[in-house]
C-alpha cells in the first residue's frame, strides 16, 4: 500500500515541476536557505530573536526591491552595474530638495524617481540604441552617474528629512514593517509583469533569442530600453527606503550594492545569458545572503570575511549551473 502511493506520488510531483519549470531552479535555492537557517540557528545566538528577524527581513527588502529590477534586465539578456550610484544620486537629489531646499517630501520622492528613470533611460538609449555593450555601459555610468552625485552634494550629509519619509523607513502596518510591505508589492508586481503580460513576455523572447524576437515582430530596442528604465525606478524606490531608515542622505550611497543584489539575483536561478528571469528565486537569492552575513556577524565573524562568502558563494553557484546545464554560458 504504501508502495503504491509512493509511485503514485513521485509522478504527480514530477507532473507539478514540468508544469512549473522555475520550481526546479527554485526547490535549491530554498533548501540552501533553510540549511543556512538550520546551521546558524546552532552557531548564532539569539539569531531567532525578534529584533535579529526585523532586522533581517527590513535590509532584505532593498535587495529584494533592486533583484526584481536587475532580474528583469538580465532576462532581457542585458546587465547593470550601476545600481549603486543611481541610488547615491538619487539620494543626493532627495537631500537636495527636502532636506536643503525645504520643497514637500512628495516633491523630493518624485524628483528622486525621476532621476532613476532617467540614469535607466540613459542606459538603455545607449545600450539598444547606440549598441554599446551594457556592460560597458554601466560601468561607464557607475563612475559618471557617482560623479555627478558628488558633484552635486560632496561630502554632505543631508538630514533633517519630514515624519512621514521616517515613517516609511521605520514604520509599521499591522506589525509588518514599511520597507517589507514595499518590497512585497514589487515583488508580486514583478511576478505578474513577467510571467502574465504581453509586454513581460516580449522581455522574456528577446532574451532567449534577439533575432527569432525581431522576426516576431517585437520591438527589440523598446524592450531593452523598458528594462533598464524599470531598474532605474526600482533603484530610486531603494534609494528612498534607505534614506527613510537612516534618516539621513549622502552622495556615497550604495556604493557596492551592486555585488550583492547580482549575488541574490544569480543565487535564485535567474539566467546571467538572458531568456529566464526567476523573480521568487531572486528573493530566496536575497534572503540567504541577509542570513548568511548576519549569521556569520553574529558568530563573530569579521567583515572582511563576509565579503569572501558572498563572493564565493556566487561564484560557486554559477560553476555548479554551468557544469549541470552548459548551455548556461550560451548567450
Amino acid at each position: 500500500m504504501s508502495g503504491t502511493s509512493t509511485d503514485a506520488f513521485l509522478p504527480m510531483i514530477r507532473r507539478r515541476l514540468d508544469a512549473t519549470p522555475d520550481a526546479a531552479l527554485i526547490l535549491p535555492t530554498l533548501a540552501l536557505l533553510l540549511l543556512m537557517i538550520l546551521v546558524f540557528s546552532f552557531t548564532a545566538e539569539q539569531f531567532f530573536s525578534l529584533p535579529v528577524l526585523r532586522n533581517v527581513l527590513t535590509q532584505t527588502s532593498i535587495y529584494i526591491i533592486l533583484g526584481v529590477g536587475l532580474t528583469i534586465v538580465l532576462t532581457v539578456g542585458e546587465i547593470d552595474i550601476s545600481i549603486g550610484s543611481i541610488m547615491g544620486l538619487g539620494a543626493t537629489v532627495l537631500g537636495m530638495t527636502v532636506a536643503s531646499a525645504g520643497y514637500p517630501i512628495a516633491v523630493g520622492i518624485i524628483a528622486a524617481l525621476a532621476v532613476g528613470a532617467l540614469c535607466g533611460l540613459f542606459n538603455g538609449l545607449l545600450t539598444a540604441v547606440v549598441r554599446v555593450p551594457s556592460i560597458i555601459v554601466t560601468l561607464g555610468s557607475l563612475t559618471f552617474i557617482r560623479g555627478l552625485a558628488y558633484l552635486l552634494g560632496g561630502s554632505d550629509v543631508f538630514v533633517g528629512f519630514p515624519p512621514f519619509l521616517v515613517w516609511i523607513g521605520a514604520g509599521t502596518v499591522i506589525g509588518v514593517p514599511v520597507p517589507v510591505w514595499l518590497a512585497l508589492f514589487t515583488v508580486i508586481w514583478g511576478q505578474l509583469f513577467l510571467k502574465s503580460t504581453r509586454t513581460g513576455q516580449h522581455l522574456i523572447a528577446v532574451g532567449g533569442n534577439a533575432e527569432a524576437a525581431r522576426l516576431a515582430g517585437i520591438n527589440i530596442r523598446r524592450a531593452k530600453i523598458l528594462a533598464f528604465v524599470i531598474m532605474g525606478v526600482l533603484s530610486a524606490l531603494a534609494t528612498i527606503i534607505t534614506v527613510a531608515r537612516l534618516d539621513a542622505a549622502q552622495s556615497v550611497m550604495g556604493a557596492g550594492i551592486e555585488l550583492q543584489v547580482l549575488a541574490a539575483v544569480v543565487l535564485g536561478g535567474t539566467s546571467l545569458f538572458g531568456g529566464r528571469g526567476v523573480i521568487l528565486g531572486t528573493v530566496l537569492g536575497a534572503l540567504i545572503l541577509a542570513i548568511l552575513q548576519t549569521g556569520l556577524l553574529q558568530s563573530g565573524v569579521v567583515q572582511f570575511w563576509q565579503l569572501v562568502a558572498v563572493g564565493g558563494l556566487l561564484i560557486a553557484v554559477v560553476a555548479i549551473r554551468i557544469a549541470r546545464d552548459p548551455s548556461e554560458t550560451q548567450s
